[in-house]
């Protein structure tokens, strides 16, 4: 599972003062909310990592637990122990291992004490101490809750867990398979076309174990499209900007560019603009489960004026620049 560290997705440093996390909190989501980039979901995913960062740090309860348990919470949790006898010193740094999680679980639908639904990053210290409070509450709550876990049937499988994959947005437009190793088993995965930015993909049986005997959770793997720059998906459509010389836009003629599927020829006319846009029909992204369906791929133009003129090209321009006027 993929640590996320709170400090450097904000950029302060672990020691920076709860002014500074204020104001750079403020910068960050100013500069990714949703209304200044519509419709982009990659500065949607940052403005929410951004949101989820900060709800941990601006509360120092949460950040002292955050800064002593950090990634090995898991490991704790997995050993067995309470809130009454847990040891730091027993549970992190142990050996140099880290556990690496999503923090999405610490922070995502869990209840908070009294039954009432928690908002979106729900109490670190609910998820580690059940409803106990390890800085001043009591732990009667905390051991009840151990109490009656015990008393529970044995589980019927291991706990799902998520992670991320990277795909890259050709692997989107064609279609993909992929291999990676999981708890040291190499496992394939087919990535389908179409598939969206954020769809989880099911692994059975990849998941936690719990005891012998008791079937394995599934694995979720959480999509993460990679865009090349220069290059931007809008639903099934994509949006691509190549470079044209100046000369080829005032006379015409033909522009080679290197498209996610290869390379392809455009014929530009006389005058073409900056910023024309040449459709491509049905060379987009296929509709996911429905590879019959494709979008449109789009080419825009980006004129690039030549530099470091010779003497003699600066003098045609200016005769041409006279030629205008006249």
């Amino acid at each position: 599972m993929e640590y996320k560290d709170y400090y450097k997705i904000l950029g302060v440093e672990r020691d920076a003062t709860q002014a500074e996390i204020k104001k750079k909190y403020r910068k960050l989501a100013a500069k990714f909310h949703p209304d200044k980039n519509p419709g982009n979901k990659r500065a949607e995913a940052k403005f929410k990592e951004i949101g989820e960062a900060y709800e941990v740090l601006k509360d120092p309860e949460k950040r002292k637990l955050y800064d002593q348990v950090g990634a090995d919470w898991k490991k704790y949790q997995q050993a067995g122990a309470s809130a009454d006898d847990f040891n730091w010193g027993q549970y992190t740094g142990q050996g140099g291992q880290r556990v690496n999680i999503n923090y999405e679980d610490l922070f995502g639908g869990r209840r908070q004490q009294g039954g009432a639904q928690g908002s979106a990053f729900s109490s670190f210290f609910d998820t580690l101490f059940g409803s106990g409070d390890p800085f001043g509450g009591t732990h009667q709550q905390t051991r009840q809750y151990q109490s009656d876990a015990r008393r529970r049937s044995a589980p019927r499988k291991g706990s799902d867990s998520e992670a991320e994959i990277d795909v890259e947005l050709k692997e989107v437009l064609e279609g993909a398979e992929k291999q990676f190793r999981v708890n040291g088993e190499r496992v394939k995965i087919k990535i389908p076309a179409g598939i969206e930015d954020g769809k989880r993909l099911k692994l059975k049986g990849k998941g936690h174990a719990v005891q012998p005997g008791v079937p394995k959770g599934d694995l979720y793997l959480k999509v993460k499209i990679n865009e090349p720059e220069g290059i931007e998906r809008k639903g099934n459509d994509i949006y691509q900007t190549v470079p044209l010389d100046l000369y080829t836009a005032l006379l015409g003629g033909q522009l080679t560019a290197q498209t996610l599927q290869g390379k392809i020829k455009l014929n530009i006319p006389p005058e073409t603009p900056n910023g024309k846009v040449f459709r491509l029909a049905g060379r987009g992204i296929p509709v996911f489960k429905n590879a019959a369906k494709r979008g449109d791929y789009f080419i825009k133009t980006e004129i690039k004026l030549p530099e470091n003129l010779s003497a003699k090209e600066k003098e045609l321009v200016k005769k041409l620049a006279n030629e205008r006027k006249s």
